[in-house]
């Protein structure tokens, strides 16, 4: 039996695609490689399933009034069970392909916890189940945000 690391099938009445991830491939390059086997350049998506660790950061005071900054990043020393995870495909500033996702998970321990997952930092355990929703017509790009200093996804219309 040949092991698929990436499942996916386009639903053409519905425009989505669905599938898994299986055992030892990073979520966010998983979910790169389905949106260019498929073209798809911006879309939503959801996902659940399990993950070696998680790898992530997650909002916190920066001691000034009504100012955040991330904390730093935070590994979990067990397999988690991702309950719900939901994120966004579009460009990083130099433009390449970027994910930005949030979710909640349960560890070894039952500690529930979650944030800003980062990339390549989480591998997948047993399986990511996935749902992408395209988006057409819009570009997602990461730009300097004018309040924060920080690169966030910028929308505007184009894109394929």
């Amino acid at each position: 039996m040949v092991k698929t690391p990436l499942q996916s099938v386009y639903d053409t009445a519905t425009q989505r695609i669905v599938g898994r991830l299986t055992k030892d491939i990073d979520l966010f390059r998983g979910i790169k490689a389905i949106c260019q086997e498929h073209s798809v350049t911006a879309a939503h998506f959801q996902c659940i399933g399990s993950l070696q660790h998680a790898s992530y950061v997650q909002v916190e005071r920066d001691g000034t009034q009504g100012r955040i900054k991330y904390s730093a990043k935070k590994q979990t020393h067990s397999p988690v069970e991702l309950l719900s995870a939901t994120g966004f495909v579009g460009f990083d500033e130099q433009g390449n392909p970027d994910i930005h996702m949030h979710g909640v998970f349960v560890d070894c321990d039952s500690v529930i916890s979650g944030g800003h997952f980062l990339e390549d930092e989480n591998p997948v355990a047993v399986t990511i189940e996935y749902i992408i929703f395209p988006v057409k017509g819009v570009e997602m790009q990461r730009k300097e945000d004018e309040i924060w200093g920080m690169p966030v996804f910028q929308f505007s219309k184009g894109g394929i």
